[in-house]
């Protein structure tokens, strides 16, 4: 790359950061994410991410499904998340929430919900 293009591209990336617009780099861009209900008979009207360790919960990703629920058996785009390690929080249709730590999504682009991880809801 020539020294006039660098000078460009610096002052493009310069111009985005003054604007409030965040950069990502070309490998962030367009990630998906994925969670599946592999329960045998819960359905999760609410299911929010929040960076380990934080209670910074996120928009309710259940309202990305077409029925705006996560059913038993489907799978649930995730979005507007960047890899890391994350905690979840699922509400059933009764109101019931429960929370999931260690949710790995650095290697991985998916996870499962299970009955077993569903012991400590209230």
């Amino acid at each position: 790359m020539t020294f006039c293009c660098r000078h460009r591209l610096l002052a493009g990336l310069f111009l985005l950061a003054g604007a409030g617009i965040p950069f990502q780099p070309a490998s962030a861009q367009g990630q998906k994410f994925f969670a599946y209900n592999s329960t045998t008979r819960t359905d999760f009207t609410g299911v929010f991410m929040a960076p380990a360790g934080t209670e910074d919960w996120g928009p309710n990703q259940a309202l990305n499904d077409k029925d705006k629920s996560l059913d038993e058996g489907e799978r649930l785009t995730l979005t507007g998340l960047s890899p890391g390690t994350f905690s979840v929080k699922l509400v059933d249709r009764s109101g019931r929430t429960c929370i999931v730590h260690g949710v790995d999504l650095t290697k991985e682009k998916s996870f499962e919900i299970r009955d077993e991880e569903l012991s400590n809801c209230h």
